[in-house]
């Protein structure tokens, strides 16, 4: 069973960094990059599938580097 971990991890991060910046610009990028997420696992997406489309989003919001480095934190939990 796929417990989505990682991806769980970096949409916990998304969403503090979410509530807590005052740049709207900011929040709606990281936004526009999770807001399927919780779609993806209830329709038992595979975790790889989930984290490819997170970054593809991240890309093309201009934030791929910051995701990057949450994905790769949350692997190293």
């Amino acid at each position: 069973m796929n417990d989505h971990s990682e991806v769980l991890y970096v949409l916990y991060i998304a969403l503090i960094e979410i509530r807590s910046t005052e740049n709207l610009k900011k929040a709606r990028a990281f936004a526009n990059v999770v807001h399927n997420v919780p779609t993806m696992i209830k329709a038992s997406r595979p975790e790889d599938e989930i984290a490819t489309k997170v970054m593809l989003n991240a890309k093309r919001q201009g934030v791929d580097n910051y995701f990057a480095k949450l994905f790769k934190t949350a692997k190293n939990q």
